[in-house]
């Protein structure tokens, strides 16, 4: 199996690169010219076509979610497809059956995505949120977690990569720690797409994620998995013909007196109406480009890219890399503070100043970068070289 791939040729697919060091992916990952191509001529034909071109975007819309069940290891009938990681988060937290009383524990590290679905969950039902810091470590990450753990416990809701260090957390021992009887949602949005992530081993009840980020496929296309013993703990407070069961018929729906109305139990019942079908269908094209590259060897590129720009970040004096040093415990996001400078104006002077981008870390205020299968040593030069003159000039 193949390790290594032309970078030159990759990095000739992506034209913004000739203007910036693009090393965001964390947040907005950028499309290739071959699956934009394709992206471009799926919406062109719906949109010209209307009706009479819907049967070729449903089809699409249908082989991605097929790809994307291979690559995550799962059927597809258990996936939902919406518009990003914040819509899966919510339609598991909108209708979860919580009570007064009952606890719901994340990290400290979450996107606010995460946590602001949740905590108007709490305010709705009277329950509350507890927060563990994270650790790669095994023992204290399950330490952590007793310590939030309780009888009260519903609710373990946390990402696999830390969205502001990029700790990857040892998600798949939480089962063993929490029991069958507490829910398990993990956020995937920072890992699928840079190692493998196969749902069934992380012992999930939901898995959230998003095409826009690793995978660089279509902005504004996200998914859901449900364990199917798990989905009626995620009662949909939309509803639409395909949220129940059976399906619209005016006899049945239209009858004297009312039916009773009873929720489908597939992920389909989260999927509403007339949609941009169109929308996804590239995202199919985008995981087929990198699997032609090869899913080895772009994760051996990010561990290699990350690893160079944490060891040169961390030789700058009043650098200090705030991501973990093996690729095992951490992703290819790497966070790091400069000495006497906040991390919103490190950011701000290092897209204005050196068009490299990037984003700023609020807490602890730091900077983050995102190596990707694209990013280059010269990148990674160029980002050294910026940072050092930060930290002896800022």
């Amino acid at each position: 199996m193949a390790t290594t791939y032309d970078l030159d040729t990759v990095r000739g697919e992506l034209p913004v690169l000739h203007d910036w060091i693009y090393l965001n992916t964390g947040t907005v990952g950028i499309m290739a010219e071959p699956v934009l191509k394709a992206h471009l001529d799926y919406l062109a034909h719906y949109e010209r076509g209307g009706h009479t071109a819907q049967h070729v975007a449903v089809e699409s819309y249908n082989h991605s979610k097929l790809k994307l069940a291979e690559l995550l290891g799962v059927d597809p009938a258990d996936i939902a497809f919406n518009r990003n990681a914040t819509d899966g988060i919510n339609a598991v937290a909108a209708g979860f059956p919580l009570q007064p009383g009952d606890e719901i524990i994340t990290s400290t590290e979450e996107h606010p995505a995460m946590v602001i679905p949740w905590l108007a969950a709490c305010d709705r039902n009277g329950a509350r949120m507890r927060f563990m810091p994270i650790s790669a470590d095994s023992d204290q990450f399950v330490a952590n977690l007793l310590a939030q753990f309780t009888p009260q416990t519903r609710v373990v809701t946390i990402s696999q990569v830390s969205c502001e260090t990029g700790v990857r957390l040892p998600v798949d021992l939480i089962r063993g720690i929490v029991g069958p009887d507490v829910a398990i949602l993990i956020d995937a949005s920072q890992s699928v797409g840079q190692f493998e992530v196969k749902i069934p081993k992380l012992n999930a009840d939901f898995v959230i994620g998003n095409g826009h980020k690793w995978l660089a496929g279509p902005k504004g296309t996200g998914f859901v998995w449900f364990k199917p013993e798990s989905i009626h703990l995620a009662p949909p407070v939309y509803f639409h013909s395909e949220t129940v069961d059976p399906h619209w018929s005016r006899d049945y729906y239209q009858s004297d007196p009312l039916p009773a109305i009873k929720v489908s139990g597939k992920a389909e019942r989260f999927e509403f109406g007339t949609r941009s079908w169109h929308l996804f269908g590239a995202l199919a094209n985008a995981i087929e480009y990198q699997a032609t590259l090869g899913w080895p060897a772009i994760e051996n590129h990010m561990r290699t890219m990350s690893n160079h720009a944490k060891e040169s970040l961390a030789e700058i004096p009043g650098v200090r890399v705030l991501s973990p040093g093996e690729w095992e415990d951490s992703s290819g996001l790497v966070t790091f503070s400069i000495a006497g400078m906040q991390g919103e104006l490190a950011s701000q002077r290092l897209w204005d100043g050196y068009k490299i981008a990037q984003r700023r870390v609020a807490s602890p205020s730091s900077v983050r970068v995102a190596c990707a299968y694209f990013t280059s040593a010269e990148d990674i030069q160029c980002l050294v070289e910026a940072v050092d003159s930060l930290a002896r000039h800022g």
